[in-house]
């Protein structure tokens, strides 16, 4: 089973892109101070899958197109979802309404499945 993101403008991917990243710092600082067990492997799962991710967006982006389809697996649309949903009071409001774009297309999608 594969969600797909259509027709996402470069400009969003890019964004996309850096705000995984920061998600990816913020849960790598925080797994080091992590006491519950459970919570480390999912965050080293969530740090994987973002990872991987981050390169799939990064070849979008190389591609030079001016919009572009995603296809992810469900773990990822999910993960994804929590990286959209994450509150980083840094955003600006163009970072804030493309994340808040996917959000609702990955929420939507995922409650379809």
């Amino acid at each position: 089973m594969k969600i797909a993101l259509k027709k996402i403008k470069i400009a969003d991917i890019e964004i996309i892109q850096s705000e995984l990243l920061k998600f990816i710092r913020n849960k790598v600082d925080n797994i080091a101070h992590c006491k519950d067990y459970e919570k480390y492997c999912n965050d080293i799962i969530i740090i994987d899958t973002l990872q991987n991710m981050f390169f799939i967006f990064r070849t979008k982006i190389e591609s030079k197109k001016q919009v572009s389809n995603i296809t992810l697996s469900p773990t990822q649309a999910v993960i994804l979802l929590f990286c959209c949903q994450w509150q980083r009071e840094e955003r600006t409001e163009v970072q804030r309404i493309a994340m808040q774009m996917v959000s609702d297309v990955l929420h939507e999608k995922l409650v379809n499945i």
